[in-house]
């Protein structure tokens, strides 16, 4: 009867609810901590990307307007037709502009339009530097199509057409209607630029292709016919040097208007329709 009821006080379940409480609230400030940081130092990088970002680019600009890069030294090899200042004008290029700031992808592509140009490369030479190697197409004869002259390559293939300006006295390459220029063609330039013909380039009016297998040469001097059996064009060749030191041998090359010839034969037709 004298004792007291005790009651009972949730002490422990206060001191868990602070505990957890407190705890929450550490986890929150870590997390917002953490949270701060990241997005620092993603500020302070991305801030660095954009110094060092407009740093490059003022050093860009710098260095392509800087006098110390402008082009001085502009080289052209390789140019016949086309003088060094064509080839620097069709490039786009000249002196004085930023060696750095050259396309030189443009260059090439510019100066390969030109209807002269076969190949191009270019090459810049730091600090002030620039090669421009051209290899140009080869003229061997001046052509006709649709009423023009035209130069054309050994193989009778048009370049460009004659100009005033630049004319170079060429034989006048022709065909037969439905014929193509052949390989026989290009073989008697080779035999004409090796000297083992007894004429040369100068000498030759026009050439014309007659067939796939016959070829005419008109020579200014002496002033001659000349047709060419084709079939076996090196033998022919050789029988026209035969033929030609023997009529020049009885001093008769000079009345000679007319010649065919053939492997080991020949057929000619004296300027008084006397034939031999």
């Amino acid at each position: 009867m004298g004792k007291k009821v005790r009651r009972n006080v949730p002490r422990r379940k206060t001191r868990e609810q602070t505990a957890n409480a407190g705890a929450m609230l550490g986890g929150f400030i870590f997390g917002l901590c953490r949270t701060i940081l990241v997005l620092t130092r993603w500020t302070l990088g991305i801030a660095a990307l954009l110094v060092v970002s407009f740093g490059i680019l003022f050093a860009y600009r710098w260095v392509t307007a800087h006098e110390f890069f402008a082009l001085v030294n502009l080289r052209v090899e390789g140019s016949q037709r086309l003088s060094p200042e064509e080839i620097a004008e069709l490039g786009g290029v000249g002196t004085g502009i930023n060696v750095l700031n050259i396309n030189i992808a443009e260059v090439q592509r510019r100066i390969a339009a030109s209807e002269w140009v076969e190949s191009v490369g270019v090459t810049r030479v730091l600090p002030d530097g620039l090669i421009i190697e051209v290899s140009e197409r080869e003229p061997a004869f001046l052509t006709r199509r649709d009423g023009q002259l035209f130069y054309a390559d050994a193989g009778g293939h048009i370049i460009a057409p004659v100009s005033v300006d630049k004319f170079i006295s060429l034989p006048l390459l022709e065909t037969e209607e439905g014929t193509q220029v052949g390989s026989g063609i290009r073989m008697l330039l080779d035999e004409v630029a090796r000297n083992s013909l007894p004429f040369g380039m100068s000498q030759i009016a026009w050439l014309r292709q007659d067939s796939a297998e016959q070829f005419s040469i008109f020579l200014e001097k002496p002033r001659v016919l000349v047709q060419l059996d084709g079939a076996d064009l090196g033998a022919t060749l050789t029988s026209l040097n035969r033929l030609w030191a023997d009529l020049r041998g009885r001093g008769e090359l000079d009345r000679t208007a007319f010649m065919f010839v053939m492997p080991k034969r020949a057929w000619i037709r004296l300027h008084a329709d006397q034939t031999l």
